[in-house]
């Protein structure tokens, strides 16, 4: 595809994580053609279209892809209701965007890979924490020095909830860790490299009733040479995710949401507003999307599609961070 060329994209799903973020950052491009807009509640559809001036509304997802007949499709919804649209488009030959995860089993992921090998498709998966601007400029700031040899990633929230109700996702279609907590596990898999040899981990309930779990940390080894440790948990003080990565005497802590900075050879740390790292790679950077990734991870995306090549966030490599979360499961569970 010459470069100067636009990508015809369409949308299945204009919920809330789809409008606030996904739509706006596409939107953006000017080398791409937001053809159509499909979900079942038409009245989001249409909002979607009005907002972003998409010229085509649907409620049938099928209908559209005959009609608009888009290069790539980015299917934004919840996972249980994920695999059949992604299938189907990945069977017409189109390419490919899903929010993690990407599927409720790490089969139907590992099917989702195979149906876009089989049929020539690139795939990205929205783990857009390895794009946050703040953690590439100082991932690469840290292996200038050297391969990163640890780290750590922590996912804590305060779920601030009613006591006496369960921990899994939605009503109990899917643990935590499967669902949310497998943006730390990616990210921890994105800046230790190589492939998973040993995993031990401790996996707890506090606080609410039901089977399902809602405390995690697990402690990972890599083929790399890297050790990591991911801690994830809805019963903490505050939201936060922060990135720590260790380099030959060089370490970066990374909160997208706050502060971030790097410290080298026992000197004073070296601070930054994570914010200010949002215009990276030509972003506007005023917005959230811009500092968190999401406009990041959809501008390498749309440029694979133009150059043909693989995302290194495609559904294979998904695949094995979902393999990661049931690793971690079944050694915290034993």
């Amino acid at each position: 595809m010459a470069n100067t060329e636009q990508v015809r994209v369409a949308f299945i799903g204009a919920g809330s994580l789809a409008s606030r973020y996904h739509y706006p950052s596409v939107a953006s491009f000017p080398d791409v053609e937001l053809a159509a807009t499909s979900d079942l509640i038409e009245e989001k559809a249409r909002d979607a279209s009005e907002r972003f001036g998409i010229p085509r509304v649907y409620t049938d997802y099928r209908q559209m892809l005959d009609d608009a007949d888009p290069q790539v499709v980015y299917v934004i919804m919840p996972p249980q209701h994920l695999f059949e649209p992604a299938s189907t488009v990945l069977k017409q030959g189109r390419h490919l965007f899903v929010e993690k995860p990407p599927a409720l089993t790490t089969l139907q992921a590992e099917m989702l890979a195979y149906f876009a090998t089989e049929h020539g498709c690139l795939t990205a998966v929205g783990f857009q924490r390895r794009f946050v601007p703040a953690l590439t400029a100082l991932k690469a700031r840290v292996e200038e020095r050297g391969p990163v040899h640890a780290a750590n990633v922590y996912f804590l929230k305060s779920a601030r909830q009613n006591r006496t109700r369960h921990a899994a996702f939605y009503d109990g279609v899917v643990n935590p860790l499967a669902c949310d907590g497998i943006h730390a596990v990616d990210n921890l898999r994105f800046l230790c490299g190589g492939e998973v040899e040993t995993v031990s981990a401790q996996v707890r309930r506090r606080y609410v009733p039901g089977p399902c779990p809602n405390e995690f940390t697990a402690l990972v080894s890599f083929s790399s040479g890297a050790v990591g440790i991911v801690q994830y948990s809805v019963i903490t003080g505050r939201r936060i995710f922060r990135a720590e990565l260790h380099g030959p005497d060089i370490t970066a802590y990374v909160d997208a949401d706050r502060d971030s900075s790097i410290v080298h050879d026992d000197g004073e740390p070296e601070g930054f507003e994570s914010r200010s790292f949002g215009t990276a790679g030509g972003a506007p950077g005023d917005q959230p999307q811009h500092w968190l990734g999401f406009w990041h991870e959809s501008r390498y995306f749309i440029d694979c599609v133009k150059a043909g090549t693989q995302p290194h966030n495609n559904l294979a490599d998904a695949a094995k961070s979902m393999a990661l979360v049931d690793q971690i499961l079944a050694a915290g569970t034993m």
